[in-house]
Parts: C-alpha cells; sequence; structure tokens
C-alpha cells in the first residue's frame, strides 16, 4: 500500500462489527484464510494491525567487520538506536583484535547489551533489556544528576574545595552520552512497537520529544564536562569571582535546571516557563559580561580560558532554554482535545 484510504465498518452476525484488510497488504505478507493478525491499542487510541503473531518476536542485524576498513562502532550503535535485539559480528577469517576492542567500547557505552556468543568468526550481541522495563524518567533524572554534579564540582573548585572532585569526568561524561543512546533506543521501540508504546505510558509526539531532551541534555553535559575540564586545567590561573558574572550565574543555573527536571511529570506549565525566561535571563547577562571581558587588562591565557568558561555556562543555559520549550510542548500536546 502506498496511501491511506477509508473503508466503512461492516456489521456481521447481527452485532459484530467488522471492517476488510487491503488485499495488497494481504498479499505482501503472504497471508491466508484462517491466518492470524495481531491487533494492539496503542496510547493515543488508535489500533496497530501487524501480521506478527508472536510478541516475542525478535530483530537481527548482520555486521560483516571484514568489508569495513573503519566505522564499525558507527554501526554498532546505528543497529542498537534502531532497536536490534540481536547484532551479528561477522567475519570469513578470525575476527581482528582491533574488531574486538570496538565491541567492548560500544558495550561500555551503550546499556542492556551484552556479549551471547563469542566465537573466532563471529560475535553476538544480545539485548538484556526490555524497553519497557525502564521509564524515561529514570535515564532523564540521571542525565540530570550527573550533569549537575559536573558543574556543581566545577564551581567548588573554582572556590577552594579539592581539585580530586574532578578526576573522573570522562566517566560521567561517558555515563550521560549512554543514557541518551538507551532513550533514543526506547523511542524507536516505541514508534515500532505499540506494546512498547503502551507500557512506558506515552505516544508517539511525547516519545520523540522525550528523545529530543535526552539529545538536549546530552549536549548540555558535553558543555558540563568542558567546564570541568577547564577549570581541572586551569584552576591556578582563573580569578573569576563567584561573586561576578559568569560564576554568579552558576548558582541559578541549578535552580532553574531542577525547576524543570521536577516539573517533567508534574507539570506546571507556569514554572516551567518561568525557569525557561529566568535561563534567557542569565545567556543575556553572561552575554554582556563577555563583552566587557575583553576589554579588560588580563594575559591572554588568563582571558582565553575565562572566556571558555563564560561561553559553557552560557551554552548550558541555552539548553536550559530549550528543555523548557521541550516540556512545554509535551503538556500543550496532552492539552489537545478532539472537536466535532
Amino acid at each position: 500500500m502506498t496511501e491511506s484510504e477509508y473503508r466503512k465498518l461492516q456489521v456481521t452476525g447481527g452485532s459484530t462489527m467488522i471492517v476488510s484488510l487491503p488485499r495488497e497488504w494481504v498479499k505482501a505478507n503472504q497471508m491466508k484464510k484462517g491466518d492470524v493478525v495481531f491487533i494492539e491499542e496503542m496510547s493515543s487510541g488508535g489500533l496497530h494491525i501487524s501480521a506478527m503473531q508472536s510478541e516475542s518476536s525478535k530483530s537481527s542485524v548482520t555486521i560483516d567487520c571484514c568489508k569495513l576498513s573503519d566505522g564499525l562502532v558507527d554501526l554498532l550503535i546505528g543497529a542498537y538506536l534502531s532497536g536490534a535485539d540481536i547484532i551479528k559480528v561477522v567475519c570469513s577469517s578470525n575476527i581482528p583484535r582491533k574488531v574486538r576492542k570496538d565491541i567492548r567500547n560500544f558495550l561500555r557505552d551503550t546499556r542492556g547489551m551484552e556479549i551471547g556468543l563469542d566465537e573466532d568468526k563471529e560475535i553476538r550481541i544480545l539485548s538484556i533489556l526490555d524497553p519497557s522495563e525502564l521509564s524515561f524518567q529514570v535515564s532523564i533524572n540521571r542525565m540530570y544528576i550527573l550533569i549537575s554534579s559536573l558543574v556543581n564540582d566545577a564551581y567548588d573548585v573554582l572556590v577552594g574545595e579539592d581539585l580530586e572532585l574532578l578526576s573522573d569526568i570522562e566517566d560521567r561524561e561517558r555515563q550521560i552520552d549512554a543514557r541518551r543512546l538507551l532513550v533514543e533506543r526506547q523511542v524507536a521501540a516505541a514508534v515500532k512497537k505499540p506494546v512498547v508504546e503502551r507500557n512506558l505510558g506515552t505516544d508517539r509526539f511525547s516519545a520523540l520529544e522525550h528523545a529530543n531532551i535526552a539529545r538536549i541534555l546530552e549536549r548540555m553535559g558535553d558543555h558540563a564536562a568542558r567546564l570541568a575540564f577547564l577549570v581541572r586545567d586551569n584552576s591556578t590561573t582563573i580569578k573569576s569571582k563567584t561573586s561576578e558574572m559568569p560564576l554568579r550565574a552558576i548558582p541559578e543555573w541549578a535552580e532553574q535546571l531542577k525547576i524543570l527536571v521536577h516539573n517533567m511529570y508534574t507539570k506546571d506549565v507556569s514554572l516551567i516557563h518561568g525557569a525557561k525566561l529566568s535561563l534567557g535571563r542569565l545567556m543575556k547577562e553572561i552575554e554582556g559580561n563577555e563583552s566587557d571581558l575583553w576589554t579588560g587588562r588580563k594575559s591572554s591565557e588568563r582571558l582565553f580560558s575565562e572566556f571558555q568558561i563564560s561561553e559553557s555556562i552560557r551554552r548550558i543555559c541555552a539548553y536550559g532554554v530549550n528543555f523548557a520549550e521541550s516540556l512545554l510542548n509535551m503538556l500543550m500536546h496532552e492539552r489537545i482535545e478532539s472537536i466535532e
């Protein structure tokens, strides 16, 4: 079928309502009289009809690593995000050590995947996590905690705390990235499988907005990690005061981000909109401070590091605004009502 079409409901047996299936669809799925179709109700109220007769069917993808010169990790991530339950990495000869290292890195950077078969010419990676078992909120909250900890620890080091607070920046950044990938995998599963959509308590629009929020938080995490690295590597040359911009923005940014995360599900539109306005105001103040920064008399090294810090703080505020906008989109979607 290439286009949508309309079909009338018919009555059979006096009270049973039926609708016929398109002939092209029946032929394409090689169905015949007596076969069973799988019907699922979506959270939107629609029905999804498929030829699958079992909810336990698995999806699989095979990657021939011998035909690749590079880029295996990108293909593994693509298969993961697409919702593949089984990823087979094969080779006509013994799988090279570099490929095995790439697979280990992939497993480190994702969640819910494990090696089920490890042989000379085939490695089989299996999904051990049901995408509907873990709510979106769990991953979003985890990303929020990791981002906040990076920014707050960088701030604390600048006010005199031990540099050891920033000893695991790479690990925290990796965890943020892994959570974003997990959310996108769940969204792909929700879009393709109504049963996952229903179990997650979402619809397709809200699921896609969750993926958007996860990407926004990942970018925010990138700048939080960048800020932490700058502070770690330049703590002796940075002389910015916490009472002045841009460092003065950090406590308020943290408070407004907390409001946004807490209201993802309590859904107070006024608080979300207020947080958006506050973060936008902080951005403007930081931009003004950056203009003044270049007119001051500071060493080039100190000036450069302080400007980079200012830029990262401004960016995390900007991504906070994007976060608020996505939340408002979801809340308005939930309030849409059908009218005659």
